[in-house]
C-alpha cells in the first residue's frame, strides 16, 4: 500500500455496521424523538425503560449494543446504580449519562451530555463513546 502525500487528508472510513445504542429512560416522549433523531443519523437503537440492572444487561447484550445512554432523570442515585451494575455484567457497552440542562454533579468516571442539548452533542458525546478502547468480548 503506497504512503500517502502529507498533505492530503486520509479518505473516509466507512463502517461495516452502524453503532448500536441502547437508550434507557422512562420518559417515553424523549426516548421516541431521541431515538427517531438518532436512527436518521445512522444509528441502531433501542429504546427501554429503566429496568433491573440484570435485564438491561439482557437487553444490552440481545442488542449488542457499543454505547448505552442512560438517563439520569429522576434519580441520580439509579443511574450511578445502573452504570455500576452494566460495567459488571456488560463490560463491551460504554455508558453515556444524559443528565439534566445545567447539572453539574454527575459520575466523574462516566461520559455525559445534557439531554436537552443539541443531538449534535450527543451525537458527538456517541461517537466519543464508541472510540474509547473497550474490552474485546464474544458476540
Amino acid at each position: 500500500m503506497a504512503p500517502e502525500a502529507p498533505n492530503r487528508l486520509p479518505a473516509s472510513v466507512r463502517r461495516l455496521h452502524a453503532v448500536r445504542l441502547l437508550l434507557v429512560s422512562d420518559d417515553r416522549s424523549f426516548c421516541g424523538v431521541t431515538s427517531l433523531l438518532l436512527e436518521r443519523s445512522g444509528y441502531a437503537v433501542r429504546a427501554t425503560r429503566q429496568a433491573a440492572p440484570l435485564r438491561l444487561a439482557e437487553l444490552a447484550r440481545e442488542h449488542r449494543a457499543d454505547v448505552i445512554l442512560i438517563d439520569e432523570a429522576p434519580s441520580r442515585p439509579r443511574a450511578a446504580r445502573t452504570v455500576a451494575a452494566l460495567d459488571l455484567l456488560y463490560p463491551r457497552g460504554r455508558p453515556l449519562l444524559l443528565r439534566e440542562e445545567g447539572e453539574t454533579l454527575s459520575l466523574a468516571s462516566v461520559t455525559h451530555v445534557d439531554r436537552s442539548g443539541p443531538i449534535a452533542e450527543l451525537r458527538a458525546a456517541i461517537e466519543w463513546c464508541y472510540a474509547e478502547e473497550r474490552p474485546h468480548a464474544a458476540h
